[in-house]
């Protein structure tokens, strides 16, 4: 059995797509008591604290 030279199968995105985040967060969440805030631009979310419960804030 001969291989093509074909396109064929493969190649592809794959199962769920390409890109899903569309650049950097639109705001910061606290991951332990849930507040969120505006996130500020050329302040990384990780670099803030919650003013709430003073834990570590993720993009959201």
């Amino acid at each position: 059995m001969q291989r093509g030279s074909g396109s064929g199968r493969g190649g592809g995105m794959g199962k769920g797509g390409g890109r899903q985040h569309l650049g950097p967060a639109q705001s910061c969440r606290c991951p332990n008591c849930g507040y969120t805030q505006p996130h500020q631009p050329g302040v990384p979310c990780v670099n803030q604290a919650c003013p709430k419960c003073g834990a570590t804030m993720v993009g959201a």
